[in-house]
Formats: structure tokens, C-alpha cells, sequence
């Protein structure tokens, strides 16, 4: 039950500054391959990132490798935002 308490406070140190900037992006009316190939990257990244945490099977360095890719994500989405906005 650990492990899932953590998985969760984990995503939700990243879903929620994901989530404002595909508010922002979609505010702003942006809508890119790079936004949406972005989304569905974190979405996966994601489950795969709970996943590893909950079961002890992601140990160094695979989560950490996949919890900076899902960031990564966060920093595309910034980047288009800036771009076209």
C-alpha cells in the first residue's frame, strides 16, 4: 500500500503541471503533432511509471529514466506554447 500512496503523490507532482499547460495550450487554441504525440507519451510514461512503483519491478535507473521522459513531455508542451503563442 506504500508503493501505491507514493505512485500516486508522484503523479500528481507532475499530472498537475501537465494538465495547466494543456489548459494553456488548448486556450490558446494550440493543437500540434508535437502537443498531442506529448500527451499521449505522458499518459503511458505515466502508467508505466505506477506501474514499476507499485510492483518494485522499476528500480534504478529505469523510473527515474521514465519520470524525466514524462517531464520532458511538460517541457515540449512549454516549448510549443511559447512557439506558437
Amino acid at each position: 500500500m506504500h508503493r501505491a500512496h507514493r505512485a500516486h503523490l508522484n503523479l500528481i507532482e507532475t499530472a498537475l503541471p501537465f494538465a495547466a499547460l494543456v489548459l494553456i495550450a488548448n486556450a490558446a487554441g494550440i493543437s500540434t503533432g508535437i502537443t498531442v504525440g506529448a500527451a499521449i507519451a505522458f499518459f503511458w510514461l505515466r502508467v508505466l511509471h505506477a506501474v514499476g512503483m507499485i510492483s518494485g519491478n522499476a528500480q534504478f535507473p529505469v523510473r527515474p529514466i521514465i519520470f524525466t521522459a514524462s517531464w520532458l513531455c511538460s517541457v515540449l508542451l512549454v516549448v510549443e506554447i511559447i512557439r506558437l503563442g
